[in-house]
């Protein structure tokens, strides 16, 4: 494994991962309940800088997937490298000519012209259809291996996905049908042929087959990470951060550089009804957000649950600048579209936080309690794990050691017929003190209580931005 350092690189978390390609077992302090059995699935930036690359842009890091197998009492931990081109041309020496987010190749514009920013694989590892795939805001699936966590190639649903169409990396699962429904913002084959950017509007049914349900014409080229299902919609809040696509495709700057904040444009809310029909429109005065967590319909509304930003300088400055400590996060909010089409928000908490998630059994479906960590690397900072009651606004919170670095909290169930909040948040944790990683078990009925359990690497990884948990025990190959 090749790879520099830098000076530059301020929080031990992000120093470069070494990748565990090989199960070991984990040391467990506390006990893990026997009901909890499954596999957690983590994806992340693992490295920053390798062959020549180094990464001016958070996104651009190498993506590192990794699970951590739970079984019996015990837990069993496997990380690798995401193979894509730009990891690979790394380890040949030759991450020099890597165009990123925030990076551009040498030779000027005809160095850069035509060319997308590398995939990295590096946001959100999701399982559906008995399938792993490893995504990102610039690419498309790349299909890993269950259990040993090899790259098996680039996922195009057999020949479904468009050519150079994209596939969110924010993905919603449907916990009745099974289906998974996506979206992609269709760019440069739209524009060849004089089009409008399209939105596609994808479903994937349980046996893995990819089917276009819609193509939504939009007059700018949103920069769209996340969306939301509800039972009847695919729910867009497209915010007024925008690519100036011309400026990006022809090389004259790099995509982070292309990309703006055009209050003037305002918000659109896209409601596309997700078994046909006329989609619905709603113009609001700017909002700026990066996350969703859930959304479902409530007597004729739509709710919208997200992270609300003052300022879209809060987010994209410390993805720049993600060597310096900061903190990034803002304020978990209720969206409501009314039928009128009036659209109301209002605020949960006056505390900044990041990563919202939900019990996954309510995705699409009115629900209470959201979990959300906080992103502070500044110096002596203690960050969080958050639970909020959005019926009665009470929180719950657990507190980790100054310095340690906390990945999104995800929930799982005690059963399948548990109440909402019965059962345990899994949470990746960077252990400053340790200078390892591991994983946090808390109880998620009051969160801030002590850990149930902590299952600790020899290793240390950045903590991820995405995962998710399935009930599947991942077997070991050796």
């Amino acid at each position: 494994m090749t790879a520099s350092t830098s000076t530059a690189t301020t929080h031990p978390a992000l120093r470069p991962a070494q990748e565990v390609p090989e199960e070991v077992a984990l040391r467990v302090t506390g006990q893990l309940p026997q009901e909890l059995r499954g596999t957690l699935y983590r994806n992340g930036p693992g490295r920053w800088e390798g062959g020549g690359f180094v990464a001016r842009h958070a996104f651009d890091g190498d993506g590192l997937v990794s699970k951590f197998v739970i079984d019996g009492g015990a837990v069993r931990f496997q990380s690798r490298y995401v193979r894509t081109p730009k990891f690979l041309a790394e380890e040949a020496g030759r991450g020099g000519g890597v165009r990123g987010m925030g990076n551009q190749r040498p030779g000027g514009v005809l160095g850069n012209v035509g060319r997308y920013p590398a995939d990295s694989a590096n946001t959100h590892a999701i399982v559906q259809a008995d399938r792993l795939l490893a995504l990102s805001d610039v690419g498309r699936p790349w299909e890993i291996d269950l259990d040993d966590l090899t790259t098996r190639g680039s996922c195009d649903f057999d020949g479904k996905l468009p050519m150079l169409s994209r596939f969110s990396p924010h993905p919603r699962l449907d916990p009745v049908t099974g289906e998974l429904f996506n979206f992609g913002v269709d760019l440069a084959p739209r524009l060849a042929a004089g089009l409008p950017i399209g939105l596609r509007c994808y479903r994937v049914d349980r046996a893995g087959r990819l089917h276009i349900e819609a193509t939504v014409p939009l007059a700018h080229a949103h920069i769209q990470h996340d969306f939301a299902i509800t039972e009847r919609y695919f729910v867009f809040v497209l915010a007024p951060i925008v690519l100036d696509p011309i400026k990006a495709m022809l090389g004259l700057s790099t995509a982070e550089g292309a990309t703006t904040y055009r209050p003037d444009i305002g918000t659109k809310i896209v409601l596309v009804p997700r078994h046909g029909g006329k989609r619905r429109e709603i113009d609001c005065p700017p909002l700026m957000y990066v996350h969703i967590n859930n959304a479902f319909e409530d007597r004729g509304d739509v709710v919208v649950d997200l992270v609300r930003y003052d300022d879209y300088r809060e987010f994209f400055d410390p993805a720049r600048d993600f060597r310096t400590p900061s903190i990034v996060g803002g304020y978990a909010s209720r969206l409501r579209v009314s039928r009128a089409d009036k659209v109301t928000i209002a605020d949960f908490s006056d505390q900044r936080t990041e990563m919202p998630q939900h019990d996954q059994r309510r995705t699409s479906s009115p629900y209470r309690y959201g979990y959300h960590a906080t992103l502070d690397s500044r110096p002596d900072s203690s960050n969080r794990i958050s639970k909020i009651d959005t019926e009665t606004g009470r929180h719950w919170e657990h507190v980790f050691e100054p310095g340690d670095a906390v990945g999104e909290p995800i929930f799982v169930p005690r059963s399948a017929t548990a109440a909402e909040d019965d059962g345990w948040l899994l949470t990746a944790v960077y252990l400053a003190a340790e200078n390892r990683s591991a994983l946090v078990v808390l109880d998620a009925r009051d969160p801030s209580r002590a850990p149930i359990a902590v299952a600790a690497t020899d290793h240390h990884f950045f903590p991820g931005f995405h995962g998710s948990f399935t009930d599947r025990v991942a077997v070991p190959r050796y």
